[in-house]
């Protein structure tokens, strides 16, 4: 909630907050994932009842701090029929998992297990794995999935404008945002960064 501000000003906050809070706020995301025994994205594994891509789809919505600037490897190591969820994740102290109940793939047979490592790396908006791929010269090993990262820790930002009153003035306006985070960022502090950025 920002008021007193001067008419059409409201309109002006709202809608450049709202473009920098989508498109520049720097986040962590799921950029590489290796699983054992996959070597493409369109394969499927024994045991588990998710196929590839739906596993890659559901690791993208994996919220993570990560109290260091450094790109992080995270493990995932599990046996046995049940859920496997980001609880299972080992990771290290600089890294915390803020969605730990989500579901990243079942196992369907008491001798199925899954192994994989994930990247994680820092960055600002949308980017297509294709727009990450180096050259084409530059080989990567197989069984390396990409995943399109999606860094914004914003997920979903809506403002309107509403009439304010000072003393006798009535022609102000009163601009109230709405947010929605990832959980990884606190919503007023992001409303802090993106002021500094604008």
């Amino acid at each position: 909630l920002l008021e007193p501000l001067e008419r059409g000003f409201g309109h002006t906050l709202g809608n450049a907050l709202r473009r920098i809070l989508l498109s520049s706020m720097p986040g962590y995301a799921v950029t590489e994932v290796e699983i054992d025994g996959v070597l493409h994205e369109y394969s499927t594994k024994e045991g588990v009842q998710e196929d590839v891509l739906d596993i890659l789809l559901n690791l993208k919505k994996l919220a993570v701090r990560v109290h260091t600037k450094d790109d992080v490897m995270l493990t995932l190591n599990k046996s046995g029929i049940g859920a496997v969820t980001a609880s299972d994740i080992t990771h290290d102290g600089d890294v915390e998992i803020v969605n730990p109940d989500l579901v990243i793939c079942h196992l369907t047979d008491a001798n199925a297990s899954i192994s994989m490592r994930i990247r994680v790396q820092r960055g600002r908006g949308y980017v297509p794995a294709s727009a990450r791929v180096k050259s084409e010269d530059e080989e990567r090993p197989i069984g390396r999935l990409l995943v399109d990262a999606c860094y914004s820790p914003v997920e979903r930002i809506a403002y309107s404008v509403d009439a304010a009153r000072v003393e006798q003035r009535t022609d102000l306006d009163k601009l109230v945002i709405d947010m929605e985070t990832d959980g990884t960022i606190d919503p007023e502090e992001s409303i802090r960064r993106a002021s500094t950025i604008f």
